[in-house]
């Protein structure tokens, strides 16, 4: 008993050496399942919208999260909301002016570990060609078996922070920003 304790102890170990680190991969937003949902106030109600056009990598190193980075871009012209007269505005010149800025990016500078599984990420995003520093929150799930990743992210910004002034006295500045995507490995 003891010799086969030994043995397996032994063949652990092995693995170990030879597995390399626990994770230390890139990964891809799946294109298709992802997501940045946003919603805004109004006098009586909430008004939301999302984007559907999202790609992007994330570098991930969970022995050590701080040499991670992740770049996104997305695609302004898949911008959907909940009706047509707000899904107009929100891609006109007024606010996201889609036909001069089809693109948003974000690039980030720093990964601070929360928990295993939460982390908060500084970056810089791009909006209408203005870039600012931004906070996301960020729960991570570890991979299933087929090595895929769940990430949400939740962050706020302030909609005059990118010239997105248009209809101050009906629409609230501060926006509630929620991405959700799957991250699958891009090895």
């Amino acid at each position: 008993m003891l010799g086969q304790l030994r043995i397996w102890a032994l063949m652990s170990v092995a693995f170990a050496l030879t597995a390399g680190p626990l994770s230390a991969a890139p990964y891809a937003l799946d294109p298709k399942r992802s997501e940045v949902r946003f919603s805004y106030s109004l006098p009586l109600s909430t008004g939301k919208a999302r984007f559907t056009g999202v790609t992007g990598t994330a570098d991930i190193h969970d022995e050590a999260p701080e040499k991670g980075t992740v770049d996104v871009l997305i695609d302004t012209r898949t911008l959907r909301a909940s009706d047509r007269l707000a899904e107009g505005e929100l891609r006109g010149k007024d606010f996201f002016a889609v036909a001069k800025y089809p693109t948003m990016h974000f690039k980030s500078r720093s990964i601070r570990a929360r928990s295993t599984t939460s982390y908060d990420l500084t970056g810089d995003i791009t909006v209408r060609g203005i870039s600012r520093p931004i906070l996301l929150h960020i729960d991570l799930q570890p991979p299933n078996a087929a090595g895929v990743r769940q990430m949400r992210a939740t962050t706020r910004l302030r909609r005059s922070d990118f010239d997105m002034t248009a209809y101050g006295f009906l629409v609230g500045d501060v926006v509630e920003i929620d991405i959700r995507s799957p991250l699958v490995p891009s090895r």
